[in-house]
């Protein structure tokens, strides 16, 4: 069985579906209750190793229910077991199909959730974060996994106290796929994720800036977001990021601002007048200088620093005319 595994994995296009089929088959039977403990495991983990290559196999696998029959392994009191069975899982929701499949299947919620609290080891937490990131790229599931008891906390739980960069980022990206979702965006800054991630701010987090970055620009969308930022004294070190940040650390830090005057308008705006010079001078680099994206963030949060209808201190020495013009950016 290993031998023919191997081969499979090796050489994926030279097996004949047939006896591809008939493989995925056998291994599958192999986790019914009836089976001795050992081939039971053997099976989870070639199962997991053919999920990994290539979508026929995963096909395969899901129509031989496969999905399902790991289900209950991922409750295994072996830690190595919870981890090919988890893996296993994330490897099949790479296919579409699947990951619709897997949203539907009752209690897989639950059990991912438990496993990200109390995974039996590192990587099984880290593999069941990186599992529902995967299935929150079906839309629909972000309300679902947003309104369960638990799911933000568990996430927000990880980003704080995983031991691996992997383990946080996975972390990371499940929160800002929930918060997509504009339900979600005020459940999180309830839970307490707008505090965290500005604390990774404050602690310039190595390879964690620009993703918490990324997830405070869609928190920022919603007035609770907005609000609870604004107390964090949040702006201060975001425009340190645009003084002394990386290109791409910048223009998110940008794309905060702007979330934030989006949400907050005149109030948030007046607070950025503190920081005119320092604001200015990036977005002006960045319209020069930024990727397209860079550059649309920036040209809309210098509409909203030049506004000079009756809502904005008349004291702002910038206008709208002056922007069109270009002579905004221009050295005097």
């Amino acid at each position: 069985m290993f031998l023919l595994v191997e081969y499979m994995n090796r050489s994926k296009m030279e097996v004949e579906e047939e006896e591809k089929r008939r493989v995925v088959a056998e291994l599958v039977a192999n986790l019914e209750s009836g089976n001795s403990e050992e081939k039971k495991m053997k099976a989870v983990t070639n199962l997991r190793l053919l999920a990994k290559w290539d979508d026929d196999n995963r096909r395969y696998i899901a129509d031989a229910n496969g999905i399902e029959m790991l289900m209950p392994f991922l409750q295994h009191t072996d830690g190595k077991v919870q981890e090919n069975a988890i893996t296993a899982l994330l490897n099949l929701s790479i296919d579409a199909a699947n990951r619709v499949r897997i949203t539907q299947i009752y209690g897989v919620l639950e059990s991912i959730l438990e496993l990200i609290r109390s995974g039996r080891t590192p990587e099984v937490k880290e593999n069941a974060a990186a599992t529902l990131f995967s299935l929150l790229i079906v839309e629909e599931y972000r309300e679902v996994v947003g309104q369960q008891p638990g799911a933000i906390s568990a996430l927000l739980t990880l980003l704080r106290e995983a031991t691996t960069h992997r383990g946080k980022k996975d972390a990371i990206k499940g929160l800002f796929h929930l918060a997509l979702h504009d339900a979600n965006k005020p459940r999180v800054v309830a839970a307490g994720g707008v505090n965290l991630l500005v604390s990774f701010l404050l602690q310039k987090r190595a390879g964690l800036l620009d993703e918490s970055l990324a997830v405070l620009a869609i928190l920022a969308l919603c007035q609770e977001g907005m609000m609870t930022m604004l107390r964090a004294s949040i702006i201060p070190n975001l425009v340190e990021i645009l003084t002394l940040g990386t290109p791409k650390s910048r223009e998110n830090a940008v794309a905060v601002l702007l979330s934030l005057c989006q949400t907050g308008g005149n109030a948030v705006v007046s607070r950025l007048s503190n920081y005119s010079h320092q604001i200015v001078a990036t977005l002006c680099s960045l319209l020069v200088v930024g990727s397209e994206r860079g550059k649309r963030k920036a040209k809309a949060l210098m509409r909203f620093l030049v506004v000079t209808d009756s809502s904005v201190s008349s004291s702002s020495s910038y206008s709208h005319e002056s922007f069109s013009s270009g002579s905004f950016c221009q050295t005097p």
